[in-house]
């Protein structure tokens, strides 16, 4: 077997779907499967060792076996530096006895002192209907990393551990949970027993009650640097943070349901929470817990070192978003709804600002000298000239702009523009500093292929890229591809709206770049 404790090891194991037969597959390999683990020597080089673990034809699970390496095969694997190398090791469990041998495989690699970084990405497929990580994941005395990645099926893998005796990893620097189902018990005291956590990640945990978490404690982490929290709505979770003094990165997102959606889900209310996350915070990200001015109020007075805001409104509750913050460099507002209809920042600082909504509102920087401005509009209303025209004003507000436009079931989004309207009004010649402009589109059936749709964006900037995506849903419909082919190639068209002066336009398609103009 492996002659060495690994250094590191990143475990990924999943079932793969053909997607056309729905048949499964493992890299075009139904029995063998690529298991590799990084082992360190005395030396800065990092000597990779192959091992295959081969699912036999009949046979429950998967075997593990240690392939030769001779040492001109492992000077090939040698990597120079001195950080950690690791690659995956891909094992297909499709029930419940191979799921009990990844098991045991992971509790021997992470008994080993020497392991510094475990990376585990578990998908259970099939049979497997779930995974239960073995207790031993924490016993590491000089393990630094942990990250554990479960699939999309909600509580399939889960993490038992209660007891603080399991836990040993005290020198932890980062901790990393994406979809794992975890008791509030054994979240706490592994926070409570790695002090010198540096990076804590928690994305859509789940509790092992039905009441979700009822509190989590961040407490007396003085090397916490960054804190990310991702929840489910539903579950009301109180936070306790203080004694987290070089914090400087917090994110705090709630994910609702419609059915369940709490329009008052503030994460700094008094009587839900005990936050206190010091004065170095220069990043903030908050989602779904912002709803009026008493949120942007609460960010003014309480971080005035920040640098970075990002908000998701989807509980924002108001007509016009005014903010004003001295010391703000980047703005990001995302997730914007329809209602929302002026936004006006007063930030001297303020170098970038990106939005994404379902439609576009005034927008106004009077103390502003913008650098980039970046729009992401979800489009499934009626569109119409004055669309457009603010969306030409809005192109003057930085020395660059990029712009993504994404539009749903077009048969039903009628697009009435008068194009010899909107150039009797446009009040600017056409934008040059839009960087790249992205079409996507969301169940198009190919039923407006004459419409003045973008005949209209090209009245109003002529950017330097322009990326054409397939539609999300029928992938093989590159709609706009077609429709930018036709009209840019096609100069003899005489009824085409489109210009033909254009300079320096390129298409994105099959994520290769390919110039249509070059006059």
């Amino acid at each position: 077997m492996v002659d060495e404790p690994p250094a590191a090891v990143c475990l990924s194991i999943f079932g793969i779907r053909d997607d056309e037969t729905g048949s499964r597959r493992c890299s075009g390999v139904d029995a063998t499967h690529t298991i590799t683990v990084a082992s360190r020597r005395s030396s800065p080089h990092v000597r990779v060792v192959q091992v295959m673990a081969t699912r036999l034809v009949n046979h429950p699970y998967p075997q593990v076996l240690c392939s030769q390496h001779t040492k001109k095969e492992d000077k090939e694997h040698e990597v120079s530096g001195s950080g950690t190398h690791s690659d995956k090791l891909v094992i297909d469990i499709e029930n419940q006895e191979s799921a009990s041998h990844a098991e045991k495989w992971i509790r021997s690699v992470s008994t080993k002192t020497s392991l510094k970084e475990i990376s585990l990405s578990i998908f259970p497929s099939g049979a497997c209907a779930s995974f239960k990580l073995p207790d031993e994941i924490l016993l590491g005395e000089n393990l630094t990393k942990i990250i554990v990645l479960a699939s999309r099926g909600i509580r399939s893998v889960c993490m038992t551990t209660s007891h603080l005796s399991v836990i040993k990893c005290v020198s932890l620097r980062e901790l990393h949970l994406n979809r794992v189902r975890i008791s509030e018990e054994a979240l706490n005291n592994i926070l409570s027993s790695c002090s010198f956590l540096v990076t804590i990640e928690l994305s859509k945990i789940y509790a092992d009650s039905c009441e979700g978490f009822k509190m989590l404690k961040f407490i007396n982490l003085p090397r916490l640097y960054k804190l990310r929290i991702a929840l489910e709505g539903w579950q009301s979770t109180s936070l306790e943070i203080r004694d987290v003094p070089n914090l400087g990165v917090f994110s705090y997102q709630l994910f609702h349901s419609a059915r369940l959606w709490d329009p008052h889900p503030l994460p700094f209310n008094a009587n839900a929470h005990s936050i206190s996350l010091g004065s170095n915070v220069t990043q903030l990200m908050l989602g779904g817990v912002i709803a009026d001015n008493a949120g942007l109020d609460m960010i003014k007075s309480g971080f005035p070192s920040l640098e970075g805001l990002t908000l998701h409104l989807t509980s924002w509750m108001l007509g016009s978003f005014h903010f004003t913050c001295a010391s703000i460099k980047r703005l990001s507002l995302q997730s914007c709804p329809e209602s929302l209809i002026d936004v006006q920042v007063h930030a001297p600082k303020l170098l970038f600002f990106d939005f994404g909504g379902d439609m576009l509102p005034s927008l106004l920087f009077p103390d502003s000298s913008l650098l980039l401005v970046k729009l992401s509009l979800f489009l499934n209303l009626p569109v119409d000239v004055d669309f457009f025209l603010k969306m030409r004003e809005a192109l003057t507000l930085s020395r660059n702009c990029d712009l993504r436009i994404i539009t749903e079931n077009n048969s039903k989004l009628p697009f009435n523009i008068d194009i010899e309207d909107l150039r009797r009004r446009l009040l600017f010649p056409p934008a040059t500093n839009v960087q790249e402009l992205e079409f996507e589109t969301v169940e198009d059936e190919c039923l407006w292929e004459r419409s003045p749709f973008f005949d209209a964006f090209f009245e109003i900037c002529h950017p330097n890229l322009v990326y054409a995506k397939p539609d999300m849903t029928y992938r093989d419909n590159n709609h706009f591809c077609r429709l930018m082919l036709r009209e840019v190639l096609e100069t003899t068209a005489g009824a085409a709206f489109w210009p033909h002066h254009l300079k320096r336009v390129q298409i994105k398609r099959h994520k290769k770049w390919k110039t249509l103009t070059n006059s």
